[in-house]
């Protein structure tokens, strides 16, 4: 009977690895630039500890929880910075309608943009400097770009803070979780604190599985009032037992004070913690050959499986909307799949069965998701599909669009691979500044050729708004395209409003930095191995063992933002199903 069981088990897997495999050719996934070590093995994120994402902040600050002190209302003066903005002198023409917008009489002001990314952006800071009620951003009137101005619409507090808006009014803070996306905390922490979710911000988004720490920024909020939500996991781990209760899913410390918000992107790097159990035997050699070959030649910086949802199909959504096939796209979303719930299954069905989505709607126990929103809208208006889609949020649109690039994007990188291995060519693209990643795009030369290595090659994601390679590349992103019935036209929405996916560019390849690897022998199944945040905030001290019989490998890397560790898993274990 035993062994009947693992044989059962062992079957699981192997179909649970088939359709990995599956889903990840679906969607690009097939090629590797490593070679000359043995694959690694082992299960991922068996216990919430063995994943831990620590965030990058601005100034390579790790974001480790550490105190939870309230600092003083009044905060000192910030440190100037040593290249203090000078902005520009604004023509009286200028000043004349930014008051205009500011007392009102006009609800937007159009400036010409220059041609030169440079003047347009310190345009853009001396109109904040002008006066930070005004929002700015580069648009098209017509043919012609202009600098649109507008007020900054302001969040809805009760009882805010006097002090003028140019003052010290952004709490940041570290906010440690587990088992919780950065979505569903910062909903969760908008709930207990009666504030809208989108008074929240933070640099970069986190996954579920895993204990993760990163900076959030609320305005006009009290550090007193994230130590009371605090209480509620210090009360469950007063004990001085060694297991941690993960009680309220996160908590929060390291307050301080400051005029400047957190946005999206604002994040340097992200240092991951993992840990492979039940691997096959390894050695230190192995390990050593894997770290050189990383550190050489790098790893394929695809998109996850995780970007494309958990049927891995929302780039099929994305390619429905963008040629506009909206009835597609909806019933594509309206399909059920492994994890949806049982309410949701049986309003699914009702309605592919009838077509009445109010009724379908009833049978929803949260009518906020995305089948309710889809419902709601169908409700009223059976056959508008375009309307049910604009009801999404913008940023679950977005989502599928996005979704589509990144499919697009993971087979260019593929066909490149396949026929071109790591070879730098001439009419790739790359960036002015290579060393800070960042900067205009432009062409390489034959001549540059031997200066530059394929992680600095830069691949784009099709839309409307990008610089294509002068080489193959853009045959293979054609190539893609038209196999779906598309072409870079079908990126822009109808009068440049609707559906519009601008493009940007992606390193091919990323090599890590600061990557360890080691060997961890140990004993039980679910063996705790590693000392986490959450140990030190509780003042308990962990040691591993290291002895047993069964063996573990823990890696520790750092990867720029936007860099998915699956990625590098995957080329150094040769698997799909992590």
């Amino acid at each position: 009977m035993k062994r009947e069981q693992d044989l059962d088990e062992v079957s699981q897997q192997q179909n649970k690895r088939s359709k990995s495999d599956d889903k990840a050719e679906k969607v690009g996934l097939c090629e590797y630039v490593n070679h000359g070590f043995e694959p690694l093995s082992g299960e991922f994120k068996s216990r919430v500890e063995d994943f831990m994402v620590t965030e990058i902040y601005k100034l390579g600050i790790e974001c480790q929880l550490k105190s939870f002190d309230i600092p003083d209302l009044l905060v000192e003066e910030e440190k100037e910075e040593e290249n203090v903005f000078q902005p520009v002198e604004l023509s009286e023409e200028i000043v004349a309608g930014l008051n205009k917008v500011l007392s009102k009489d006009l609800q937007s002001f159009f400036i010409p943009a220059s041609d030169n990314k440079e003047e347009r952006t310190s345009l853009h800071k001396s109109i904040g400097y002008f006066n930070d009620s005004l929002s700015s951003e580069t648009t098209k009137d017509g043919n012609d770009s202009v600098i649109k101005v507008s007020l900054k619409r302001r969040s809805g507090f009760g009882n805010r803070d006097k002090r003028s808006d140019r003052n010290n009014h952004y709490l940041h803070f570290t906010i440690l979780k587990w088992n919780m996306t950065t979505g569903d905390a910062v909903l969760r922490l908008a709930k207990q604190l009666n504030i809208k979710p989108k008074n929240l911000s933070y640099a970069g988004l986190k996954d579920k599985r895993g204990i993760t720490s990163q900076r959030m920024c609320c305005r006009f909020l009290e550090p007193k009032r994230l130590v009371g939500i605090n209480k509620a996991f210090f009360q469950a781990n007063s004990s001085s037992t060694d297991a941690v209760v993960y009680k309220n899913s996160f908590i929060m410390g390291d307050f301080e004070f400051s005029k400047n918000g957190i946005s999206l992107g604002d994040l340097c790097a992200n240092r991951f913690s993992i840990v492979l159990r039940d691997c096959q035997e390894t050695t230190p050699e192995n390990l050593e050959n894997i770290k050189n070959s990383l550190l050489k030649n790098g790893f394929l910086n695809y998109f996850g499986l995780q970007r494309f949802g958990n049927n891995g199909d929302t780039h099929e959504v994305g390619k429905h909307i963008l040629r506009k096939d909206y009835q597609s796209a909806v019933e594509l979303i309206l399909t059920p799949n492994d994890n949806t719930k049982k309410d949701v299954v049986a309003a699914l069905n009702h309605y592919k069965a009838t077509g009445d989505a109010a009724a379908a709607l009833a049978m929803l126990s949260y009518k906020a998701s995305i089948e309710g929103m889809i419902f709601s809208a169908l409700a009223k208006e059976p056959n508008n599909f375009k309307l049910a889609l604009k009801r999404l949020h913008h940023k679950q649109q977005t989502l599928y669009t996005h979704a589509y690039q990144s499919y697009v994007w993971n087979n260019l990188v593929s066909r490149r691979i396949k026929t071109h291995g790591t070879a730098v060519l001439a009419g790739d693209l790359v960036y002015e500044c290579v060393e800070e990643n960042k900067g205009d795009v432009r062409i390489l030369k034959k001549e540059e050729l031997s200066n530059y290595h394929l992680s600095d090659v830069l691949l784009p994601l099709p839309g409307y708004d990008v610089q294509l390679p002068e080489n193959s590349s853009t045959g293979f992103i054609n190539e893609i395209l038209e196999e779906d019935g598309m072409s870079i036209e079908d990126f822009k929405g109808p009068q440049g409003k609707e559906f519009n996916v601008g493009g940007c560019y992606r390193n091919i390849l990323f090599k890590p930095s600061e990557f360890e690897a080691n060997i961890v022998k140990y004993c039980e199944e679910n063996e705790k191995l590693v000392s986490t945040n959450i140990d030190s905030v509780l003042g308990r001290e962990f040691s591993v063992k290291n002895e047993g019989s069964r063996t573990a490998v823990k890696l520790c890397f750092t990867l720029p933002k936007s860099c998915y560790a699956t990625m590098l898993l995957r080329e150094i274990m040769r698997s799909d199903n992590v």
